[in-house]
């Protein structure tokens, strides 16, 4: 099944937005299909006619999705072909993998404070006390999150 002009549209933005964080566009627009397809799954001959993508592009970009923790891959008993869907918790995966990617760059401002030209500390300071900042508060903000999905499925 085709999208919709308005569906292609948001499929393009996510694509775009995909890019921009420097992911590929058509991750970014398999992303955005599963966001709003149904049904919920789709096999991979589904994403290759809708996107019209390749099945190499399709392939290599379901991995990288699934190794974000974004996607994943579902059987169904009697039927041979394998599907995709996003994780029921796609953006609470996301947003602890985003916890670790500060963790690291905090790692990262902690190295460089060894190597620090006195002149300009500044440069690696800055990273170091803006993650630090994020990584103090990360924990509330998920916790107020979930809160919110909880309040949101009753």
């Amino acid at each position: 099944m085709k999208p919709s002009a308005e569906q292609s549209r948001y499929i393009e933005t996510v694509g775009r937005f995909w890019e921009s964080v420097s992911g590929s566009r058509t991750a970014g627009r398999l992303l955005g299909w599963l966001m709003i397809c149904e049904p919920v799954h789709q096999s991979a001959a589904d994403l290759i006619s809708t996107l019209d993508v390749s099945a190499g592009s399709v392939s290599t970009q379901m991995r990288v999705l699934e190794r974000l923790d974004l996607v994943e891959r579902v059987t169904f008993p009697g039927d041979r072909a394998r599907y995709y869907q996003l994780q029921p918790d796609a953006w609470m995966r996301a947003m602890h993998n985003e916890q670790e990617r500060l963790i690291a760059m905090r790692k990262v401002a902690e190295a460089g404070q060894a190597v620090l030209p006195n002149s300009r500390p500044e440069r690696v300071l800055g990273l170091a006390e803006t993650t630090s900042l994020l990584i103090d508060e990360w924990p509330a903000l998920m916790e107020r999150i979930a809160e919110r999905a909880k309040q949101g499925r009753q």
